[in-house]
């Protein structure tokens, strides 16, 4: 059975929960709920990981537990570990470049500035990673790129990300049984 690694990617702890630089995290949540997976469990103390069956497909949601910064080393040594190809990996993460409440999917590319993708390239030694950026730009003028990142969702704001949230289910579903590309052509507008 094929195996798929959707990675949210985040920061632990109550202190950064809700912040902007967590909308991966929030995500594997949302989809965790949505698809009712089992609770997650720790892998090695650095990766909460959950597993189902969905589509006839071995669908794994992981959340790096190491800090945004250091997001590839754990997520290298899961995949590793359990046999899956970096091929079958999506990265859900913030993008300050794309507009709230907005989505764009991609086959692969470069860290555009983000630590947590970065650390993912160069751990994997590849830029070939799928990815669903989740927009949560544009920054404040005046505003400290970190102190933003860091900031917590306007209310305004998380009712426009929850829009990307609720349409992240039916992603996973066309990603797993259609493939990267049907996604991209019906997500990307």
């Amino acid at each position: 059975m094929t195996k798929i690694c959707f990675a949210g990617l985040g920061n632990p702890g109550d202190k950064y929960k809700n912040t902007r630089h967590n909308v991966g995290f929030i995500c594997i949540d949302y989809l965790s709920n949505y698809f009712k997976f089992p609770d997650f469990r720790s892998f090695k103390s650095e990766m909460d990981y959950s597993y189902n069956e969905l589509l006839g497909t071995s669908v794994y949601l992981l959340k790096p537990m190491s800090y945004m910064n250091n997001s590839g080393i754990p997520l290298k040594k899961f995949m590793d570990y359990n046999n899956i190809p970096v091929e079958n990996l999506i990265i859900i993460y913030d993008d300050i470049d794309i507009e709230t409440g907005k989505l764009k999917i991609r086959k692969k590319g470069s860290k555009g500035g983000h630590n947590g993708m970065g650390s993912i390239i160069e751990n994997f030694k590849t830029e070939d990673i799928k990815r669903i950026r989740v927009g949560i730009g544009p920054k404040r003028e005046g505003t400290d790129l970190s102190d933003y990142v860091l900031s917590d969702f306007s209310k305004e704001e998380f009712e426009k990300i929850n829009k990307v949230f609720k349409v992240a289910p039916f992603i996973v579903e066309d990603i797993v049984s259609k493939g990267i590309d049907f996604a991209m052509s019906k997500y990307n507008k």
